[in-house]
Formats: structure tokens, sequence, C-alpha cells
């Protein structure tokens, strides 16, 4: 699916850091010390390390062979203090005493309701003005009423604001919420009745990766996973080009966008409803299911905006889901990209982890705040999800002087 000729500006990116930032190296331990425990509940309902130390030796080496290692991920952030600390009589989530399979679905969903509204609360105060749409973003967790309806209700917005929620696309769901904010902006302007230029959508991301750690599974797959994925918070406005004024410092002017399903891939990337909270699977042919596929998807997106694929090699910088180091990787090589065009990319995974579909606008509101992205820069995004799925879009980025 492909869409050209975009009116639409992304602007105004505002993020939240989760409360607790660890490094990496510490959560390393962490993770490997509680799946030895979850080993040990599955014999004893005390949640207390047997005497024999053979099983906890054993995690520990498959957590140092497939986790993420502190030189290709710096520091993650959660909203859960379990993380923090090996007090394990002081878990709130991540205690063992129900099994080794940790706090249920509905558990977890409990937190991910308390941090989704508190997060929720913190973006959209009253005193700002009320944007016209709001598309909710997240694969972590759902309620009913959401965090966003329930803001519309108690800030009073009920007759301005309307609510779209874009869910379980997982990593590259930013674009398609992109995708959604452009039909809304396009039937504001040329619909029936007031045609507006000056309408607002915000785009709100709630992230919360971390409440759906399965301590319980020490396979290769979920240890990559565990130690990859982070919280993340975002919200971004998407306003018509011509309300340039209404940019704050830098913005996106997206160009075009392209999505497509890779064929025979549908279980190399899947994110699952289960028991015990979400469950994602990961297969280790996803790079090379997208490299396969790459070169060929970037001709066609080069050709929705009339820009060829040698100068968008060149010259543009690229905004790409860092679903993990190998995939960073595997697109400098492939489209023979220099390390400056994809600094945004590496630092974002660097600093932040992979925080699912919050990832991607983090990535843009780094090159926002770039001085040495300069007005006019071709911005190339990328993300990959379930499907599989490859995203895109072209983007130039613009300075309100």
């Amino acid at each position: 699916m492909a869409i050209g000729g975009s009116i639409l500006i992304l602007c105004n990116f505002r993020s939240i850091r989760p409360r607790y930032l660890i490094d990496q190296e510490a959560t390393l331990s962490w993770l490997a010390e509680a799946h030895a425990r979850a080993e040990s509940c599955k014999d004893d309902s005390s949640g207390k390390l047997q005497p024999e130390g053979a099983s906890s030796d054993r995690i520990a080496r498959l957590v140092k062979r497939y986790g993420c290692s502190s030189e290709q991920i710096a520091v993650r952030g959660t909203e859960i203090c379990d993380f923090t600390h090996t007090n394990w009589d002081k878990m709130e989530l991540f205690h063992f005493r129900d099994g080794p399979s940790g706090p249920n679905m509905s558990q977890r969903s409990a937190q991910f309701s308390e941090i989704s509204k508190r997060i929720c609360g913190q973006f959209f105060t009253p005193e700002i003005t009320a944007p016209d749409h709001i598309v909710h973003v997240t694969c972590s967790g759902y309620i009913s009423p959401s965090s966003a309806q329930e803001i519309v209700s108690k800030n009073n917005w009920h007759q301005k604001t309307v609510v779209t929620h874009a869910y379980h696309m997982g990593c590259y769901a930013s674009l398609p919420a992109v995708r959604m904010a452009e039909g809304f902006l396009a039937k504001a302007r040329l619909g029936p009745g007031s045609r507006r230029s000056d309408f607002r959508a915000d785009i709100f991301h709630t992230e919360v990766c971390s409440i759906h750690v399965q301590l319980q599974d020490h396979s290769p797959e979920q240890l990559v996973v565990q130690s990859l994925f982070a919280d993340g918070f975002i919200v971004y406005s998407a306003v018509h080009q011509e309300e340039l004024g209404r940019v704050n410092g830098a913005g996106l002017l997206v160009e075009a966008l392209q999505e497509e399903i890779v064929p025979g891939t549908e279980t190399s990337i899947t994110w699952d409803c289960s028991e015990w909270g979400m469950r994602m699977g990961l297969s280790s042919i996803v790079p090379e299911a997208i490299s396969a596929n790459l070169a060929a998807y970037m001709q066609r997106l080069c050709r929705r905006c009339n820009v060829s694929f040698e100068e968008i090699c060149a010259k543009a910088v690229f905004a790409v889901h860092p679903g993990g180091p190998k995939i960073i990787d595997r697109i400098q090589a492939l489209l023979g990209l220099r390390d400056e065009q994809l600094k945004a990319s590496r630092h974002i995974l660097k600093t932040c982890g992979n925080m699912s579909s919050a990832t991607l606008p983090h990535v843009w509101q780094n090159i926002c705040a770039d001085s040495s992205v300069s007005d006019g820069t071709l911005v190339v995004s990328l993300a990959f999800g379930p499907g599989l799925c490859i995203s895109g879009a072209t983007m130039r980025k613009i300075v309100n002087s």
C-alpha cells in the first residue's frame, strides 16, 4: 500500500523518560538471577534459590551469550521498580510467590493501566490547546475506556477531541498511525462542511514492554527479547503543511508512505496474548528476510517520492527502527550507507533500547533536534513488524526559523 503527495508535517515532539533508567550490565545480571529463581520455582514455590548452583550457572551463561550486550545498549528505561533491586521479598510483580510464570495477564494489565493513565495525564494537561484528534498507539496493554478517552473526558474536551486506537501492530505502528492522521487531516480540509487547515492530530505512544518479561522461559529467543525491549512514551503533532507557523523548531514533512507484507514470513515476528502476558516470537530469519526484500522495496518507495535510489542512499538520513543491532547493520551494508546516516537510529538503540512503536518517533525527535541535520534534508524512515511487514516513509526536515 502506498501514499504519495502528503500534506502532513510531524512536529512538536515531546517524550517522557521512564522513571527508572538502568545500566544494561545491571539488567543482564538481574535477568540471570531472576531466570534462575524462576527455574528453581518449578520445583519449589518459595521463590528461593536452591542450594545447587548448576542451573544458575547455566542460565548466567545463556544470558551472557544471547542477551544484548552493553556495547549495543547502554541503558534501558522501565516503569517497574522490580528491575532496580534483587530484594525478592519486596517485588511488586516478579516475586514468584504464585509460581515460576510470575504475574498473570490481569496483574500485568493493571500495571499498564496505572502507568498509561499517569503518562497520559502528564502529556495532556488541561492547559494545552485540545487536539482535534488523538491517535493512541500501543501494543503492550489495552484497557477500555483507554487512557486517551479518559483524559478527553477529564479535560472536558469531549466536544472537541476524537480518539482513535492504533493497537497491537508492534514496532512499525508509528507509520500506520501517521497514515491515519493524514486521512483525518485530509478529511478536515477537503470534506463537506467546514474546511479547515488548522486541524491537529496528536499521536500518542505508551509502550510498557517491561511488564511482559516471562522469566520461566530461558530460550535464546526470549533472552534476546528481554534484554532488548524497554518502556517508551512520546507524543507529537500532525498538522497540515500550510500550518508551518505552528511548528515549534523543526519538523518532518511527510512526502510518501509505503507499506508491504513479505509473503511466506507470517511466523517470523509474532506478538500474542497469553495467560502470562504478551509473548513475542522473534525468528532468527528476520534479518535475512529483510535483506532479501529491502532493495526492491526501496526502489518502489523511491518512485513514490520521485527521488532516485542512488540519491537517497547517498544523501538521506535514515531513521531505522532498531529492532536489534543486526537490523541496522544489515541495512547499512545492503544500502551502502555511511555511519553518520544512521547516527540517530544507533543513538536511540544505545540510550533507550527497543521501545516498540515509540522507538521510531524517538529517532524522529532526535533528528529534528540535531542541528547538524540541515533544513531540507531527506529523511528515510523504515520499520518492521508482524506480517512480516515492511513500513517506510520519505520525509524532509523543515526548520521554522
